[in-house]
């Protein structure tokens, strides 16, 4: 059995680890199964990979002021860097023939890069099972619904895809009333959850004593990858100097700046690291959710996988989400804290005076309630394995049925007449 995962990766580190997550969950409850990985992430070196797994990388891209698609490092146009990746899942899939296809986020991949493929499974590989894996949220109804109708997203759920998992909850969000989905795409909706951490992390006791913290307290601050991240450390650093001069720092900070921050920023930010501050400034780290979980309080952006570790560690957050040019974070953090789960401070509402507040008060704070106790299901890896097993078992049996249907036509069709011609005496 073959497992086949798509993690388009153009912008941060929240599809690669999500994809991770899943896969380590397909490795240990499916031990049969092989799992391969078409990626764009940078970092899918830096991951430690589950055990019968690989995977395959595509040219890396990232997105313009504009929230338009370019190419990160190539020395090409876009389009030429479409078409190489295009041909790298073709070919990758027309070879290796997967069992399963588990596609992340896009439906059509970038650009409909992987419709070719697509196309090709439902042509020769009638067996395979297409998949989708759906955050919790994509963006404003009235963008999504314009995307994926210039698109032709619709028409691909209704006809290619066999299921779609849902890694969120409908009732927090559900984008089957919130995007206007027909019943017949609401019928392949498998609600798995969010797709919560189950990494056991380093003893907090262990990781304070790495970072040789001044005070009682940690916060932890982060952009995820960091691609547009800066705005808000810069601030948080701007509040860090202002308090400085008041004497004693009240909390240490470790701010990691994500591995796709632009050079020159990410070397301001390491150059404000100093004991007066309390301030320790790292690029990149796998090791991320173990400092998550040891803070006391974590500043962040709204993506998808910061969110889901602060909720599966019961941990406090203060959102920053990103307004431009999706508002998918802002609409996650909105929901959640709603539900006394997070704090959010909106962009155009940021200042050192209001994160500092913000702060100062939610370390006085107990944490937050469990998401588990009001409903908020965090085991989207597990239900997501079973489902790829159970729809995998019924291809194999489906597969049987027909071949045995075969065998008995066989049987039963008289064999042809020979021509006159063709007799011998």
């Amino acid at each position: 059995m073959l497992i086949m995962l798509y993690s388009h990766d153009s912008y941060g580190l929240g599809h690669i680890r999500r994809s991770l997550e899943i896969a380590q969950h397909l490795s240990d409850h499916i031990p049969q199964a092989s799992l391969i990985m078409l990626t764009g992430s940078m970092q899918a070196h830096a991951y430690s990979l589950p055990e019968r797994m690989e995977y395959i990388k595509l040219p890396a891209l990232t997105k313009d002021a504009e929230g338009r698609y370019c190419s990160r490092l190539l020395p090409h146009t876009i389009d030429i860097t479409m078409k190489l990746r295009q041909k790298i899942i073709l070919e990758s899939i027309r070879n290796l023939k997967p069992d399963i296809l588990l596609v992340d986020k896009a439906p059509a991949g970038i650009r409909g890069e992987l419709v070719p493929a697509l196309n090709f499974i439902k042509a020769n590989l009638p067996t395979t099972k297409i998949i989708l894996g759906m955050r919790d949220i994509e963006d404003h109804p009235t963008h999504v619904q314009a995307e994926w109708e210039k698109s032709g997203i619709i028409p691909l759920l209704k006809s290619t895809y066999h299921a779609i998992f849902l890694y969120g909850s409908r009732t927090l969000y559900d984008p089957v009333k919130e995007y206007g989905l027909p019943p017949i795409i609401e019928k392949k909706f498998i609600s798995c959850g969010y797709v919560g951490r189950t990494q056991r992390a380093v003893s907090p006791e262990h990781i304070r004593t790495e970072l040789l913290p001044q005070t009682n307290r940690l916060v932890l601050v982060t952009p995820g990858g960091g691609d547009d991240g800066y705005p808000l450390l810069k601030t948080y650093v701007d509040m860090l100097r202002k308090h400085a001069c008041s004497g004693q720092p009240t909390f240490d900070t470790l701010l990691v700046t994500g591995p796709l921050m632009n050079p020159q920023h990410r070397r301001r930010l390491q150059q404000a690291a100093s004991p007066e501050l309390a301030l320790t400034v790292l690029e990149f780290t796998p090791r991320l959710y173990d400092y998550l979980v040891s803070a006391d309080l974590v500043v962040s952006m709204g993506g998808y996988n910061t969110i889901v570790e602060i909720l599966t560690a019961n941990q406090r957050g203060i959102i920053v989400p990103r307004v431009h040019p999706r508002l998918e974070q802002y609409i996650r953090g909105e929901r959640l804290a709603a539900q006394g789960l997070i704090n959010m401070i909106h962009p155009d509402d940021l200042t050192p005076k209001r994160l500092f507040t913000t702060i100062t008060e939610s370390l006085q704070q107990p944490r937050p309630p469990r998401p588990q106790d009001i409903g908020i299901a965090l085991d989207g890896a597990l239900n997501a394995s079973k489902a790829v097993k159970q729809l995998y078992e019924e291809g194999q049996r489906n597969k049987v049925s027909t071949a045995r249907l075969q065998r008995s036509l066989d049987v039963h069709v008289a064999p042809p007449l020979l021509k006159a011609s063709h007799v011998t005496m």
